[in-house]
C-alpha cells in the first residue's frame, strides 16, 4: 500500500521528536557525570590531572595541579580598570637633582630597587603603595623630581591617606626649599591623619621651628593636635620643648 504524503509528514514528524527526546536523554546523562568536586576555575588535562588558577592581588597568576604541582606567572591587573591620567614615566632613569650628594652604597642601592619597583607597577598602576615606596628610593638616590612625581601620583591614587602628602611636605621643606609647597602639602597630610598620626603635627611644628623660626606658630600647631588627639605624649612633650 503507498504511503501518502500525509502519512510521510507525519513519519518525519514523529522521527524529529524521537531524535529530539535521544539527544535531551544524552545530554542529561552526560551533566549528571560531570565530577562535582571541581571548581567553576578548574580545568582537566589529557592525562586525568586537574588544575586550577589563582591570581592574587598582587598580580601574581598561581596554577596548580591536582598531583601538587604548580607555576606562578606574574599578569597585568590594569585590564579594565581606569587611572589618573597622565601616568608617570615607568621607564624613567635615575635623574640625581643639580648640587645633591648621594653616597655611593645609597645611590647603588636605590638605583637597584627602582627598576624592580618599576617592573611591579607595570603590572599594577593602581598600586599606590608601591607608588611611595618609589619615590622614597628616588630621593635615596637623589632623583627628588622622580620622587615629587611619584608621591603625586600616590596621592592621585589614594587622595585621603596621609603618607604621599607628609613625604612631599618633608621633601619641600628640607630639600626643594619650597615653603609654599611644605605648608600646602603639610596641611593634606593632618587633614588626612587619624589619632595614631600625631608625628604630623610634630613634623609641621618642627618644620615652623626650624625653617621660618615661628616658634609661636609651632606651639598653635601643637595645640591643634592637641585638641584632635588629647593627652598624646608625644605632642605634650614637644609642646614642653617650645620655649
Amino acid at each position: 500500500m503507498p504511503i501518502s504524503k500525509t502519512n510521510k509528514i507525519i513519519m518525519s514528524v514523529v522521527a524529529i521528536l524521537v531524535l529530539l527526546a535521544i539527544y535531551i536523554v544524552i545530554d542529561r546523562r552526560n551533566k549528571s557525570e560531570v565530577p562535582t568536586d571541581i571548581s567553576p576555575t578548574a580545568t582537566t588535562t589529557g592525562t586525568n590531572s586537574v588544575t586550577s588558577t589563582t591570581t592574587t592581588s598582587s598580580g601574581q597568576k598561581i596554577v596548580t595541579t591536582s598531583n601538587g604541582t604548580y607555576t606562578i606567572k606574574e599578569v597585568s591587573l590594569n585590564e579594565g580598570k581606569t587611572f589618573p591620567q597622565p601616568i608617570p614615566d615607568l621607564n624613567r632613569p635615575v635623574k640625581v637633582s643639580t648640587s645633591v650628594a648621594v653616597s655611593p652604597e645609597a645611590f647603588a642601592v636605590a638605583s637597584k630597587k627602582i627598576p624592580e619597583i618599576q617592573a611591579l607597577l607595570k603590572t599594577n598602576l593602581g598600586d599606590w603603595k608601591n607608588w611611595i615606596e618609589l619615590g622614597l628610593y628616588q630621593k635615596m638616590a637623589g632623583d627628588y623630581l622622580g620622587a615629587v612625581i611619584s608621591w603625586k601620583y600616590a596621592l592621585r591614587l589614594a587622595p585621603t591617606d596621609f603618607v604621599a602628602p607628609g613625604d612631599l611636605a618633608d621633601l619641600y621643606a628640607y630639600y626643594l626649599k619650597d615653603n609654599v609647597q611644605a605648608e600646602y602639602y603639610y596641611k593634606i597630610a593632618i587633614a588626612n591623619g587619624t589619632s595614631k598620626t600625631a608625628y604630623l603635627y610634630i613634623q609641621y611644628a618642627t618644620y615652623y621651628r626650624d625653617i621660618i623660626k615661628d616658634i609661636a606658630k609651632a606651639r598653635a600647631i601643637i595645640d591643634q593636635g592637641l585638641i584632635k588627639i588629647p593627652n598624646n605624649p608625644a605632642l605634650l612633650e614637644f609642646k614642653a620643648s617650645l620655649q
